[in-house]
């Protein structure tokens, strides 16, 4: 008589959707999604995406911005709860996270909501107040993260962990058009992260594909929500003691410290 291994578990977005919130929890990353469920789809991973994060509003952590990044060349979109936006002197607490990195982002800070599935870069900017720098750090509840494939990056929200938006940015009405040129150095205890391995071309025509997505599931961006855009650097691994601090442009500075 032969050993058989038992057959693995039907792929069940809701229940990995359990599965993330457990992994950040008890902090203890998941194998990739995909290395286990090869069969799983982007749109069950979004499936996935949303399941989480219903379950951060059933605990009263309502959602509050949302991000647009890139993978394999692919876009990922993802949704920040409030309790991921970080205070102007906070400092990011490492021992609640499980493989945390930083990295420079765009942040669009929106005074209008978005919504429909046909919006422009025009309404975009005319929706915006203003477009600030912005540490992320991304964290990842699957791994290791060499392995991940797009699918699992969007069943990930993208990574999401905190943020930290800088408070002086760029005059949308007198500067958008400088957008396209400037540059951002992000240092690590004083080394310079190097470029993003994928970066994003046209920020603004990201955001309006976000706002698209959204509006085409009936969703939308909320007047007061944040958008960010990235990364604009390489993501770093943080440790405890590290201070990260990036400069954009003309933009005010940002200081991130970590413990």
């Amino acid at each position: 008589m032969t050993d058989q291994s038992p057959s693995p578990r039907p792929f069940n977005p809701n229940h990995y959707a359990s599965d993330l919130i457990r992994a950040a929890d008890y902090r203890t990353a998941l194998p990739p999604l995909t290395a286990d469920h090869p069969e799983a789809t982007v749109d069950e991973a979004y499936v996935v995406q949303v399941g989480s994060l219903a379950q951060h509003i059933q605990r009263n952590d309502p959602m509050s911005g949302a991000k647009v990044t890139v993978h394999q060349r692919r876009p990922v979109l993802g949704l920040y709860p409030r309790s991921a936006i970080m205070g102007s002197f906070e400092v990011a607490d490492l021992s609640r996270l499980i493989a945390p990195r930083a990295q420079a982002v765009l942040v669009y800070r929106l005074f209008k909501e978005l919504s429909g599935s046909a919006i422009s870069e025009e309404q975009v900017l005319d929706a915006t107040e203003t477009i600030v720098a912005g540490i992320e750090v991304v964290d990842y509840r699957m791994g290791p993260a060499t392995d991940l494939q797009h699918t699992d990056v969007v069943a990930d929200n993208g990574h999401i962990a905190k943020i930290l938006i800088g408070e002086h940015g760029l005059d949308v009405n007198q500067e958008a058009g400088t957008l396209s040129s400037l540059t951002a150095q992000l240092t690590v205890n004083g080394e310079v992260a190097g470029p993003a391995a994928e970066a994003i071309t046209s920020p603004t025509a990201a955001v309006a594909a976000l706002a698209n997505h959204l509006g085409a599931q009936g969703g939308k961006l909320e007047d007061d929500w944040f958008v960010a855009v990235g990364p604009l650097s390489a993501p770093v691994a943080l440790r405890v003691g590290s201070r990260v601090e990036l400069r954009v442009g003309p933009m005010a500075p940002v200081i991130l410290r970590a413990r």
